[in-house]
């Protein structure tokens, strides 16, 4: 392996270790991206279990939501479809084995905010049922939402990706997801939290 690329890789597996050990003593720094997600991608003409079902729930599904999800709180759950949240699930039967949460107005992550356009949609908070991992329900779930939210008049869709999750990065762009920016935010002993922009990849965010 040649020398950049081995410090390269050394840097990537230590650096969440040294992030993990300053959060335990007040200090917080995260890197993330924000990705552009919904291109054309293999995924698409693949085919899946045809006694799943695929969809948007909602108050009546909470008892399942909090199931499915460890540390889920009900509560909560009723709070975000109040909002105008939705969730887009796939189900075995009547039970949800996978979920994604879809706000249509706004793309809020701690301390970065932003207002989202009447085309766009933020995605976050996937989660499949262990018992239905190496499925491929994870990518279904995503373009079958994307095409849910297509017909709502919805084609611009945006997630975040922790920077050094190379697993994560790899699988949205195998659902050609792009890379739109690079954010760092820093907080201090829970008194100060700021986010910036280090990077814009794309001139259209």
């Amino acid at each position: 392996m040649p020398e950049t690329k081995r410090w390269s890789s050394a840097w990537s597996r230590g650096v969440p270790g040294l992030l993990w050990r300053l959060a335990r003593v007040g200090i917080r720094i995260r890197l993330f991206l924000v990705v552009r997600e919904g291109a054309p991608s293999n995924i698409e003409r693949l085919t899946t279990d045809p006694r799943l079902s695929f969809g948007f729930v909602g108050t009546d599904d909470i008892p399942e939501l909090v199931r499915v999800r460890p540390g889920v709180d009900a509560a909560k759950c009723a709070e975000r479809f109040r909002g105008g949240l939705l969730c887009y699930a796939v189900k075995d039967g009547t039970r949800i084995v996978s979920m994604m949460w879809c706000d249509l107005e706004k793309f809020d992550v701690e301390t970065f905010h932003r207002r989202l356009g009447h085309r766009e949609a933020y995605l976050f908070g996937a989660y499949t049922d262990p018992a239905y991992r190496g499925r491929n329900l994870a990518p279904f779930l995503r373009v079958k939402c994307y095409g849910a939210l297509r017909a709502m008049g919805r084609n611009s869709f945006f997630s975040i990706t922790e920077y050094f999750n190379t697993a994560a990065r790899r699988y949205k762009e195998k659902l050609g997801a792009v890379n739109e920016s690079l954010h760092l935010q820093v907080g201090i002993f829970g008194s100060f939290s700021r986010t910036l922009t280090l990077r814009r990849y794309t001139a259209d965010v």
